[in-house]
């Protein structure tokens, strides 16, 4: 699947042209201002027809922002929003806007705007626990008060992926640059003149679709590309011995996996499904289709959430050459991004040596898009958001989870995660967290594979100094 099956794609664009408001040239290096300055990105992963997938993704996230972000240990931290506090009982909370901030057309972002937003964002976001939220309310033009029936941790986590925009969505953002034209070939954006995180020093992005990575790789390698969304792993030696280019690597909260389709009765045995996940070498898989550049995923839960602990169970290889002892037919694996290919091969290796047979099914990212959302697979190979809080998990797992592609249900996991979205202090969210890994690797919904590294390249004409964890 492409990166965007899900909200809230990592904003390493935003990070990067921030960064570039204070330095786009080299130490020493003059830069003449009367000359706009353009930086051209070229996009080669897979790009689909609507706003959720690919290139259209890509210019959404740099033109819209949310009032929170979540770092890599799921500890929300301040965005657009200044500050904010809860009551005692946990069931008040109260966020206070920036001052002076405004859409791209020069209109105020006001607590009314904001919340206008958030009414038509968060319903998505947090799933069947938007039904913990009474109201939002817009106390003045900076301030913001949510009431509460029941705790929610998941609120403050869902205000991560809850973009702002005026009115209904496709309204104007408040990022640092806006979209001011589109066609098949590129995606034009003009800077955010009064952008509240500094005016960036870059006036013009473009972005450019490429049929692949290596196409794109290629560009850069000419100049005809300033900077790659996404380095492929073949790319990387090449690149990092470039003089010419600045490679950022990360370790990133998207987990490849192989979506299980529970209402297949060949998939409904949560024995096989177990057997299914030990019968795949995550080591193996990461050195073979990611030249190493990945983490195994043993569960369901981001290893670098601050509530996560590396003695909670977790999924090992451990191969049984008879596990389809039944004689189940061949199970379609259905994958929507070509980038994917190679490590589909190799899953379907592995499984073979059990006995699986895994016929592989490539179709356009919105067609898998589609079939995911209508449950038209067997197995589906995603790469999506499960990370840095347990906020996207809830919506993946959780019976009700308005992403829960596979038709999955279990009552211990839907209680793990009522815990943690009710937990009333961080005793009892880490308590909840336990429970979900436990009960996830008894009755595994999915075959959890990697956390995978991406890379960024960035030619060395601009100056994007380096940060711990970005």
């Amino acid at each position: 699947m492409p990166n965007g099956v899900t909200k809230g794609c990592a904003r390493w664009a935003v990070v990067l042209l921030i960064a570039l408001a204070w330095g786009c040239q080299a130490p020493g290096v003059r830069i003449d201002r009367r000359e706009p300055i353009t930086l051209r990105i070229g996009f080669g992963l897979a790009a689909g027809a609507n706003a959720e997938t690919g290139i259209n993704q890509a210019a959404r996230n740099i033109a819209l922002e949310e009032l929170m972000s979540a770092p890599r240990n799921g500890r929300q931290l301040a965005n657009f929003a200044e500050s904010w506090s809860v009551s005692p009982d946990g069931l008040t909370w109260r966020i206070r806007l920036r001052p002076a901030a405004t859409f791209h057309n020069g209109h105020p972002v006001t607590a009314e705007s904001v919340r206008g937003t958030l009414l038509a964002e968060l319903p998505d976001s947090m799933g069947p626990a938007f039904g913990d939220v009474i109201d939002i309310r817009a106390l003045g033009d900076r301030e913001l008060e949510v009431p509460l029936r029941r705790r929610s941790t998941f609120l403050m986590e869902a205000l991560a992926d809850a973009p702002i925009q005026e009115g209904k969505p496709g309204g104007a953002g408040t990022g640092p640059f806006s979209v001011t034209s589109e066609r098949p070939d590129e995606i034009e954006m003009r800077v955010h003149e009064n952008y509240f995180g500094g005016k960036p020093s870059i006036d013009r992005l473009i972005i450019k679709p490429y049929a692949s990575v290596r196409s794109a790789w290629a560009d850069m390698l000419r100049g005809q590309v300033d900077a790659l969304y996404e380095v492929g792993t073949d790319a990387l030696d090449s690149l990092e011995s470039s003089n010419e280019v600045n490679v950022f690597t990360f370790q990133r909260g998207y987990q490849y996996m192989l979506v299980l389709n529970t209402r297949k009765p060949y998939l409904k045995d949560p024995g096989f499904r177990r057997g299914l996940n030990e019968a795949v070498n995550r080591g193996e898989l990461i050195s073979d289709a990611f030249r190493g550049h990945g983490t195994p995923a043993v569960g369901p839960v981001w290893p670098a959430n601050w509530a996560y602990s590396a003695d909670l169970p977790q999924f090992t290889y451990r191969p049984r050459p008879q596990l389809n002892a039944a004689h189940r037919p061949a199970i379609s694996c259905l994958i929507g991004d070509p980038a994917h290919e190679r490590l589909a091969v190799a899953i379907q290796q592995q499984l073979r040596a059990v006995g699986v047979d895994l016929t592989l099914e490539s179709v356009a990212s919105d067609e898998a898009l589609r079939r995911a959302r209508s449950g038209d697979f067997d197995v589906l190979l995603a790469d999506t958001r499960q990370g840095p809080n347990l906020v996207r998990p809830y919506l993946f797992w959780h019976t009700g989870g308005p992403n829960n592609w596979g038709h999955y249900s279990n009552k211990t996991v839907d209680a793990a995660l009522d815990a943690i979205r009710h937990a009333p202090d961080d005793a009892g969210y880490k308590a909840g967290v336990a429970a979900f890994q436990r009960a996830i690797i008894d009755d595994p919904p999915a075959v959890f594979l990697a956390w995978r590294e991406r890379a960024r390249a960035v030619s060395t004409r601009f100056y994007v100094p380096a940060e711990p964890d970005t």
